[in-house]
C-alpha cells in the first residue's frame, strides 16, 4: 500500500512516497521513493523494530546476572543481558520490570535508567531503553514459548571482560554493561 503523500523533507533527502512493504508484531518494513541529496532519484528502506528494553540486574555482591540462549537469526547461543520488546500499553520502566521478571526471574527494587542505544542507525529504526536494575529478590520465571533461556551469574567485572574479549557482541548489552560499570566507578570514588 503506498502512502500518497505531498513530497516532505528527512533532512536532506525528499520523500516522494513510502509503501508498506511488510508488517508482524515485532517489524515494519517500508520503502520510500525519494530524491537522493545528490539531486538523483532512488528508494530507501527503512525497519521499523518494535522499541526494546536492556536491563542489568546488579546483586549486593557485585554479580550480574545475563542470559545465554539461542537467537534464531544468528544460529547460535549468545550471552547478554535481559532484553526484550517494550508492549503498545507499556511504559518502558513497566517493559523492563516484566522481562526482567519473566526472562530470569528477578525483580528489583531499585531502577537506574543508562539512556537509549541505536544500534542499527543507517537502515533501522530499533531504539533499545537501558536501565540497570538493583535491590534484587527471586521468583520463578516465566519466559515465552519462543525462549529457551539459561541464566548465569557472574561477577560484573568478568562481564565487562566479556565485552572487551568480543564474547558478548549484542550492542545493547555492551553499551549497557560498560555504562553501569562508568555509574559504579563513579559511586565508588564520588
Amino acid at each position: 500500500m503506498s502512502e500518497p503523500l505531498r513530497p516532505r523533507l528527512n533532512g536532506p533527502w525528499q520523500v516522494l512516497s513510502t509503501t508498506e512493504i511488510y508488517r508482524d508484531p515485532w517489524v515494519v518494513l517500508t520503502k520510500d521513493d525519494v530524491i537522493r541529496p545528490d539531486g538523483r532519484p532512488g528508494t530507501h528502506t527503512v525497519t521499523r523494530f518494535k522499541d526494546g528494553v536492556s536491563v542489568l540486574p546488579l546483586d549486593a555482591d557485585g554479580f550480574v546476572f545475563l542470559t545465554e540462549e539461542f537467537h534464531y537469526a544468528q544460529g547460535c547461543r549468545a550471552i547478554e543481558v535481559i532484553s526484550g520488546g517494550v508492549e503498545s500499553d507499556e511504559d518502558l520502566p513497566a517493559a523492563a520490570a516484566r522481562e526482567l521478571r519473566e526472562e530470569v526471574g528477578i525483580v528489583a527494587s531499585r531502577w537506574t535508567p543508562l539512556g537509549v542505544v541505536d544500534p542499527l542507525t543507517s537502515q533501522a529504526i530499533a531504539p533499545i531503553s537501558l536501565f540497570l536494575a538493583e535491590g534484587l529478590s527471586f521468583v520463578e520465571a516465566t519466559p515465552d514459548g519462543t525462549e529457551t533461556i539459561h541464566r548465569l551469574r557472574v561477577p560484573f567485572t568478568e562481564a565487562v571482560e566479556m565485552v572487551m574479549r568480543g564474547e558478548i557482541t549484542h550492542s545493547g548489552s555492551c553499551v549497557l554493561i560498560l555504562k553501569a560499570a562508568r555509574i559504579l566507578a563513579s559511586r565508588a570514588n564520588p
